[in-house]
């Protein structure tokens, strides 16, 4: 259970305007902390559980202006995106075209992801146009983000 009272000043003193990123992190996030905390200006809401690696990716995607939330919020605010006829957008993706974009993701380029999966780059173009078609994205940026709000890449 939280502490409403400690939460509550928390959000107070990130509301006054901290200079410096700020990271909230809670014995039990839930959809209401998380979104007091972004109005009061937090860049981060995540689980006080939250281990070394988790810690270290969040501040990673916070120094390339990201927002971070953890992952057990996903569902609570994560909007509802239309699906293809037939299948959900992360149904329609293989398994292949989920590794190439965990990679787009991680800022590899088709060279790089080609050394990777012992793939030529032609064979990753063909699996990124393949992705964006499937996504619905019109950039490889777009693709990622997509898959970020579909679940189907964490960072």
């Amino acid at each position: 259970m939280h502490d409403a009272v400690g939460i509550r000043e928390a959000l107070a003193a990130i509301a006054e305007g901290f200079t410096v990123p700020t990271i909230l992190l809670v014995d039990d996030p839930h959809a209401e902390i998380a979104f007091a905390a972004l109005r009061a200006g937090a860049v981060a809401v995540l689980a006080r559980q939250s281990d070394a690696r988790e810690l270290l990716a969040a501040l990673g995607a916070i120094a390339a202006g990201l927002v971070v939330l953890d992952g057990s919020l996903r569902d609570a605010l994560a909007p509802a995106a239309p699906a293809p006829p037939g299948a959900t957008r992360a149904e329609a993706l293989t398994a292949r075209e989920r590794q190439v974009l965990a990679m787009l993701a991680s800022g590899l380029s088709n060279r790089r992801i080609a050394g990777r999966l012992a793939i030529s780059e032609n064979t990753v173009k063909a699996h990124v146009a393949a992705i964006l078609a499937k996504l619905g994205a019109a950039t490889r940026t777009e693709a990622v983000t997509l898959g970020l709000r579909l679940g189907l890449v964490m960072l």
